[in-house]
């Protein structure tokens, strides 16, 4: 008699959703993003040390693409593939809103990748872990946000023409990097999971800015 083999066991893991592909898209991109501007600001600071610095957040910058490229592949994310659609979906950082000094330029950096992390946050939050941690994992973020306080808060607080200048500049950039993601939005619908509150998304962003103007001592 003849026994049938029995079929061995797997396991299958089922495809990532359009939503969680184009986040993950997203996300990576975002990280070739900061790379890039934390390299470009280097090259603008007013001293080495400030250089050095910087040049370490664009290093970080790559190592966390780098994790987020392994953990998107065991959850069957191709990185390249899924940021692809969204290179130059952004616009021209460089173009949009030109810093006329270094405290411009700081604190374009810092609202804005401040808005982009909230973003890519809130639209992860329908991503299923463990691949949402990493996600949301932003090594440069605390970082960022020491070194931008470092530099503009003890300024500010000397300069009230200064704080004046940069709140104005401050305001304009938050606006301007809004609309930006909210028309990334309409022409990536996956980016949105079904049901997705694109007013609290809004509300969001906002509140996110507005708490990291008012913590450099800026007007809102």
């Amino acid at each position: 008699m003849t026994s049938s083999a029995l079929p061995a066991s797997r396991t299958v893991t089922a495809s990532p959703s359009p939503h969680t592909v184009a986040v993950v898209g997203l996300a990576a991109y975002a990280r070739t993003i900061a790379c890039t501007r934390y390299a470009k600001d280097a090259d603008k600071a007013p001293d080495m040390g400030l250089r050095a610095e910087l040049l370490r957040m664009s290093g970080e910058a790559v190592a966390s693409f780098e994790r987020l490229r392994v953990s998107a592949a065991d959850a069957g994310v191709d990185v390249l593939a899924a940021a692809e659609p969204f290179v130059g979906a952004l616009g021209d950082f460089d173009e949009r809103l030109r810093p006329l000094d270094w405290y411009e330029r700081l604190t374009k950096t810092y609202l804005t990748f401040g808005l982009l992390r909230d973003f890519v946050v809130a639209l992860a939050e329908t991503v299923e872990t463990p691949l949402r941690d990493q996600l949301t994992e932003d090594t440069d973020a605390d970082r960022l946000a020491a070194f931008a306080s470092s530099q503009l808060v003890p300024a500010i607080g000397e300069d009230t023409q200064l704080a004046a200048r940069l709140g104005l500049w401050g305001r304009r950039v938050v606006g301007e990097e809004i609309g930006t993601m909210k028309r990334l939005l309409a022409t990536a619908p996956d980016l949105a999971a079904s049901g997705a509150d694109g007013e609290a998304l809004h509300e969001a962003l906002s509140q996110g800015a507005t708490t990291r103007m008012r913590g450099l001592g800026l007007r809102v």
